[in-house]
């Protein structure tokens, strides 16, 4: 129980931390990378309660943080 409480409140800090980020003036990548460890958690915590629509959403979300990281961060740093 208590994992999942831990769990639940990581990918929500995460997500909101990723919204936050993107938000500012940050550079965009560290609020995809925000996102991205957020939508690992709700994808482990959506598969384990059985919330099928709430994995397949967060599975659409971790493919377009995956984008956003590309975009931002690794494309310009792996291709100059």
């Amino acid at each position: 129980m208590r994992g999942a409480l831990a769990l639940e409140t990581a990918a929500a800090v995460f997500g909101m931390l990723g919204a936050m980020l993107l938000a500012t003036a940050y550079p965009p990548g560290l609020g995809f990378g925000a996102f991205l460890v957020s939508n690992v958690g709700w994808l482990i915590f959506s598969f384990n309660n059985r919330h099928w629509r709430m994995f397949a959403q967060q599975a659409v979300f971790l493919l377009t943080s995956i984008v956003g990281l590309w975009n931002w961060w690794l494309g310009p740093l792996l291709l100059g």
